[in-house]
């Protein structure tokens, strides 16, 4: 059974609300001896109550006499100032989150040239998206028809929501596919690349035709790139994550040339 301790009160506040309820007019004592609460607790409780405006108190008797709240009024009150409590803590979790990452950003020590792998789509997946979610500056993916499980077809829409997140970060994001991708693309899929987000010039798509598997460039020094399973072309082993500026420069440069030969892609009305 809930209780007004899942809201942040404490037992003897709990107790104590209640048995004004069933009291109805009381002073200190009389709900002490009726709720069980200490009497050496009791009026820092009915404070602490009367603080909270659950509690309402008449001065003009004596002793002193307390009422409580309507329920309705005084449970709202209390999950209105615990939401408020909340925001703030998250807040400042956030703002200790953004000191945090710049603290860990500025120790680190991570070679120039680094690789790690994830074994199986799921989480091949998982990588590729965070290291989406990691762009600052641009995402450049090539993808043809080769290789579907880690193409944007089939990790969408999940996909199109990291990339949506980088264009309202200010990433430049460009997707060169083929043309047999987008020939044999869902409605839907064309649908969504032409709309929302995915409108604005920082997002653009081109066409080609002699493109061979895929990959994805991302802040011009890392490369995701999926390994197939020889034995099944619709099966990926699992996602090669390269940091290497030296060579990521040279794939990009090829991009470049591809990107600069390719078609700009036109939705059909």
């Amino acid at each position: 059974m809930v209780d007004l301790c899942d809201l942040g009160l404490s037992s003897y506040e709990d107790r104590a609300y209640r048995g004004l309820l069933e009291l109805g007019l009381a002073s200190a004592t009389e709900l002490a001896s009726a709720t069980e609460v200490p009497r050496g607790r009791i009026y820092d409780v009915l404070d602490s109550l009367e603080a909270r405006g659950m509690v309402r108190a008449q001065t003009a008797n004596r002793p002193k006499q307390f009422v409580a709240v309507e329920p309705e009024i005084a449970v709202n009150r209390v999950v209105d100032a615990r939401s408020r409590e909340l925001e703030s803590e998250i807040d400042q979790y956030e703002l200790v989150g953004d000191q945090l990452i710049d603290t860990l950003e500025s120790d680190s020590t991570v070679e120039e040239r680094f690789w790690t792998t994830a074994i199986g789509t799921d989480d091949a997946i998982e990588l590729l998206f965070e290291r989406i979610d990691t762009a600052d500056d641009e995402v450049l993916l090539v993808a043809d028809v080769a290789t579907p499980a880690l193409e944007i077809t089939e990790v969408a829409p999940d996909g199109l929501d990291h990339l949506r997140a980088a264009l309202d970060r200010g990433v430049d994001v460009s997707l060169l596919v083929s043309q047999a991708l987008v020939r044999d693309a869902p409605a839907w899929l064309i649908d969504r690349v032409a709309s929302g987000p995915f409108s604005d010039e920082a997002f653009s798509i081109r066409t080609k035709g002699d493109l061979y598997g895929g990959f994805y460039l991302i802040d011009h020094d890392e490369l995701c790139f999926e390994v197939v399973n020889p034995m099944d072309g619709t099966e990926v082993l699992g996602l090669i994550n390269l940091k290497d500026p030296t060579f990521t420069i040279e794939i990009e440069e090829q991009f470049r040339k591809h990107w600069n030969q390719a078609d700009p892609f036109v939705p059909d009305d």
